[in-house]
């Protein structure tokens, strides 16, 4: 049966409130032998779930947007958290499956883990663990078209006093309407790790690797820091990012007041749909052209390169072997097709599968990250190089960052991306060294990509 409709997020809000107070008189001992997620619902006509999460006077929030638009989460509070040390994350999702099993169909745990957990964790790092996932206490969502604001509990110990802080949450939660302006971020200074000579050398090294048959490929990645002159909200970037990358995931994790990790990235990990499974090679890259004309020669130059057609196949026929790991039939959707993006352009081709009986995340998501898209090949090696040659952690950059629910999941490559520390911004953009690379060309190709978050730091 259908949620009541409501006409404001008010009246919807009431509702929520309205059936917690009611279910929790009616379960009151029950409640506190048997844990369980219990979740509680109620349809809204229109509601915008990221203007509506910047509005909340909340630490901990998450969004999470597919590439399709169709899907918005936005959450806050924390009615369940699962998380990991760095004994590997495959317990973290054995963990959300076993509390997903007895749970209602549209419960979700948003989170991500790190890119490498055998990498020593720097101290902007420190509090995101091997791996975070959370069920958001109130959420507000839109999957297509139907909008539910919903609340959940974890029943069990500690429930009143859990009791209590929804019902708090629910009646100071804010519900007017709200604009942010599309104002630049104001920076003071910006500064490279590695800077530009610096990483001319990091890539002949990995070029030496690659000569030597040690290694094909190998991503390096680059952290752009930047000062900023005042606090910011990290739902309010986003807000203003998110227009720079339409066909992307957007996402934001929020741990505390301005501090997130975010990003608006085009690369899907793999979604899975019951038993079905999609996934993608996204590799190789040219800028968008300023005329038309321009665009389609960058276009025939990136179709035309031996050099790019190598760097997208190495992560093409990784993706296929995995399917076919995995699945009972497996298909090829495309094959280097063209994805244009707002300020660069890739090399896609996408795949598809039917899972074998009893496969799940936790089989799935070790197996799929990294892909020589963010790592290289073979990954051992390309990884053990990456902690060698670059100065910085890359935490939950290009780690996978998504949502798990009892029946699907969905998970992105955290690219394009950035950690907000106070006042402190560092951006995360890579790019993959294969035979031919030239470290000169791979500087501007990450200057490219960077392109998104420049709008927003168009002051100094």
């Amino acid at each position: 049966m259908k949620p009541k409709l409501f006409r404001s997020l008010e009246d919807a809000r009431r509702a929520l409130l309205r059936q917690v107070k009611k279910w929790a008189t009616s379960h009151e001992k029950s409640t506190k032998e048997n844990a369980q997620i219990v979740r509680f619902e109620a349809a809204v006509e229109n509601a915008h779930p990221l203007e509506w999460l910047t509005l909340q006077d909340c630490s901990r929030k998450i969004f999470w947007e597919n590439r399709s638009q169709r899907e918005q989460f936005a959450g806050i509070g924390a009615a369940l958290e699962v998380k990991d040390g760095r004994d590997g994350y495959e317990k973290i999702l054995l963990t959300v499956s076993k509390l997903l099993q007895n749970s209602p169909k549209a419960v979700r745990f948003f989170g991500g883990m790190r890119f490498d957990a055998k990498a020593p964790t720097s101290p902007e790092w420190q509090d995101w663990g091997t791996a975070h996932f959370t069920l958001p206490m109130i959420e507000l969502s839109i999957v297509d078209e139907n909008t539910i604001l919903a609340c959940h509990i974890f029943t069990g110990k500690n429930f009143n006093a859990k009791l209590k802080q929804l019902q708090q949450k629910l009646e100071s939660l804010q519900v007017e309407d709200f604009t942010i302006p599309d104002s630049p971020l104001i920076r003071l200074e910006r500064h490279d790790l590695p800077e530009y000579h610096q990483w001319c050398r990091l890539v002949e090294q990995g070029l030496d690797g690659i000569s030597s048959g040690k290694i094909n490929k190998v991503v390096l990645a680059r952290s752009a820091v930047f000062s900023l002159a005042r606090d910011y909200d990290p739902t309010e970037l986003l807000l203003q990012l998110r227009r720079q990358g339409p066909q992307a995931f957007h996402f934001c994790f929020q741990l505390a007041p301005h501090q997130a990790f975010l990003g608006i990235t085009p690369e899907l990990l793999y979604r899975r749909s019951g038993k079905k499974i999609e996934s993608e090679a996204i590799a190789s890259t040219r800028p968008r052209g300023q005329t038309l004309e321009e665009d389609e020669r960058l276009a025939s130059e990136l179709r035309e390169s031996k050099k790019e057609q190598r760097e997208h196949l190495i992560v093409l026929e990784r993706m296929e072997r995995l399917l076919q790991q995995f699945c009972r039939k497996t298909e090829r959707l495309s094959y280097l097709e063209r994805l244009l993006l707002k300020h660069v352009q890739h090399l896609q081709s996408k795949v598809q599968g039917i899972l074998l009986e009893n496969i799940t995340d936790s089989d799935l998501l070790p197996a799929f990250h990294p892909t020589p898209a963010v790592s290289g090949t073979p990954d051992p090696e390309a990884r053990a190089l990456i902690r060698k040659l670059e100065p910085f952690d890359r935490g939950w950059y290009a780690g996978p960052v998504g949502w798990i629910s009892s029946s699907q999941a969905e998970f992105a490559v955290g690219i394009r991306s950035g950690l907000l520390c106070g006042r402190t911004l560092r951006i995360y953009t890579g790019a993959g060294i294969v035979e031919g690379s030239v470290p000169e060309e791979e500087w501007r190709e990450i200057e490219d990509k960077l392109q998104s978050w420049q709008h927003l730091l168009g002051r100094s």
